[in-house]
């Protein structure tokens, strides 16, 4: 195994377990994630309907991601996509706060998304 193919690995378990353990954890408490967070944005231009339908949303979306990743292969690929995007919605509705601390945090993921689908070979990049 190439010292590419161990850091990819490192990668997919890193940013697997991260984005499956940020949905499952909100699962039991769903209601007052959305609460808690909705909260965070009532002072935004964001409508409550259309933040609150979107951080019912995240759990699932962020353990999909996470699935996908640690399932590895074709799927990874899939996974880091959906992650990316993830951290995208994330990302506008932070800087919309004007919560740049959070922000840089989430930059942090995008560059780690980033660098993992660089790092995918062609074989896991084609399409199917």
């Amino acid at each position: 195994m190439t010292n590419k193919q161990l850091a990819q690995i490192i990668m997919r378990l890193g940013l697997g377990i991260n984005m499956l353990m940020h949905g499952l954890v909100r699962l039991p408490k769903l209601s007052g994630f959305v609460e808690k967070m909705g909260a965070g944005f009532a002072n935004t231009i964001l409508p409550p309907v259309l933040t609150n339908a979107f951080l019912y949303m995240l759990p699932f979306a962020e353990l999909t991601s996470g699935l996908l990743i640690l399932l590895g292969g074709r799927l990874s690929r899939w996974g880091y996509v959906l992650g990316g995007l993830i951290i995208g919605a994330l990302l506008f509705g932070t800087t919309l706060k004007e919560d740049w601390d959070t922000a840089g945090s989430q930059m942090i993921y995008v560059i780690a998304f980033y660098l993992a689908l660089r790092g995918l070979s062609d074989t896991d990049r084609q399409r199917f």
